[in-house]
């Protein structure tokens, strides 16, 4: 197949299924103009690094199973893809992008620099912490030790985390009790954030059903989404 020739499916949906189908490897030429190799997993370790590379260097794609080149493009190509399949996802696959790279940045060893997604995440998530309500929260102290009970009424994981967050870095808190409503999507998500962020303090994740006075809200966050996203594809 031609380079920046690329299956319709090529970009969108590995960015929202896990496995990716594909195994990578990026082709950059140094500044004493030698070609040098680098091998990801997915994706979303691409995005990470995007900042390392210029727009004519080359992405082979290979099939994970059968480890067959498939087909190359430029990293200029993956971008305009990649800025692409973002404007078109639901705000469920934008969460589940985002969570996404907040694991491959806390867990891959192929990224350089985890301060810069960091700051990222920390100044969206300032943003999240001015939408208000949609969460019941109360402490309680229990046998001398701090615990917090959460209810979320909101869709949205990235601003129950968010909030979550908030509550653990201004209080001491040694358990956390987080109710989920099973309207809210990429739930199991969610968790492995949890189990990054609260390494030091227990937490158990529980779901129920939504009732109509349980008054779930949604959250327009898209467009701030796609701008954090866009910073790492510039």
């Amino acid at each position: 197949m031609n380079a920046d020739q690329i299956p319709e499916d090529g970009i969108t949906h590995p960015l929202f299924i896990s496995p990716t189908p594909y195994q990578y490897q990026i082709i950059y030429r140094t500044t004493r103009k030698v070609d040098q190799v680098l091998n990801y997993n997915s994706p979303h370790e691409i995005i990470l690094c995007l900042y390392c590379f210029k727009d004519d260097d080359r992405i082979i794609y290979f099939d994970r199973d059968t480890q067959q080149e498939v087909f190359t493009i430029t990293v200029g190509k993956f971008k305009y893809r990649i800025a692409e399949s973002i404007t078109q996802a639901s705000p469920q696959q934008l969460e589940l992008l985002y969570m996404r790279l907040l694991l491959t940045n806390r867990y891959s060893k192929t990224i350089p620099d985890r301060g810069r997604f960091r700051q990222l995440d920390h100044i969206f998530r300032q943003f999240l912490l001015t939408i208000k309500g949609g969460h019941d929260i109360y402490l309680s102290c229990e046998r001398l030790q701090t615990i917090l009970y959460q209810k979320a009424r909101r869709e949205s994981a990235l601003h129950t985390l968010a909030i979550i967050q908030d509550w653990n870095t201004k209080n001491d808190i040694h358990l956390c009790h987080i109710n989920l409503p099973t309207t809210m999507a990429n739930r199991g998500l969610a968790y492995e954030c949890l189990r990054v962020e609260l390494t030091k303090k227990g937490f158990r994740l529980y779901s129920y059903d939504p009732v109509p006075e349980d008054n779930i809200l949604t959250t327009d966050i898209c467009s701030e989404l796609i701008l954090v996203i866009n910073q790492l594809i510039k």
